[in-house]
């Protein structure tokens, strides 16, 4: 029998995700691109209009979701939703996450927290901003990273409803994110954890010669550091190359 197979699912580390009911790129997309042998197992909160209009819903359920996750026996859980986080501020988000973690037993991250944390380690300060929100959503976010310290040298949103987040291809969101690039910024950041932009990161960063970061290559980069994989994800940009 092969020696792989003969090993228990998820031997290197079993990963939680809690994700909105409408999200269809996270699960796939991690469970094709991070090093064999991770296992995700996720968990799913109901989202029946926006986030900006079910955040409050959102966060009570997500807790149900943490308790379910548990009973899996994850090694860490990972709240995926990065403007739920955005929405609850960064002091919110933290406070969020602990309880969490005090309610588990179980390490918990969020987005937000994971990205917050890999633009420290980039050293970016001054972003381009890229998203699919709708306006209101898109404005709330950048308001939220400069009361945390970043100056927004650009900031643009594709503006797509939610539904069809999913469906814009890496090619899409490279070729949005190129025409919308600011030469005087140390980095692009690109939002949100139903839009499939990791696998659009290692041409930006052919293109700009600048770090690119997104939501999910800061999440799986935060959550494979907190289960102690540092093997490097190479393909997706320098946080995911370099970082581990």
């Amino acid at each position: 029998m092969d020696q792989i197979m003969d090993k228990p699912m998820g031997w290197r580390g079993k990963v939680g995700l809690i994700v909105n009911s409408g999200q269809i790129v996270t699960e796939p997309l991690y469970n094709r691109v991070a090093p064999k042998e991770v296992g995700f197992f996720a968990s799913r909160i109901l989202v029946e209009r926006s986030v900006m209009e079910d955040h409050v819903s959102m966060e009570k359920e997500a807790f149900r979701a943490a308790r379910e996750l548990a009973t899996a026996q994850v090694d860490c859980i990972a709240y995926c939703c990065t403007m739920s986080g955005i929405l609850m501020g960064a002091d919110g988000n933290n406070k969020f996450c602990l309880q969490m973690q005090k309610e588990t037993g179980i390490p918990t991250t969020s987005t937000l927290s994971a990205i917050l944390e890999a633009l420290d380690w980039l050293g970016l300060k001054k972003l381009v901003l890229i998203s699919p929100y709708q306006e209101e959503a898109h404005v709330a976010e950048g308001r939220f990273f400069q009361a945390n310290g970043f100056e927004l040298v650009r900031s643009e949103s594709m503006k797509i409803d939610s539904r069809m987040r999913p469906q814009v291809t890496p090619t899409e969101i490279h070729q949005f994110s190129r025409k919308h690039w600011d030469d005087r910024a140390d980095g692009l950041l690109i939002s949100c954890m139903n839009f499939n932009a990791m696998p659009s990161i290692s041409a930006l960063e052919g293109d700009l010669k600048k770090p690119v970061l997104s939501s999910h290559s800061a999440t799986l980069w935060k959550v494979l550091k907190m289960i102690g994989v540092r093997e490097p994800v190479k393909g997706f940009g320098r946080l995911l190359a370099e970082g581990l």
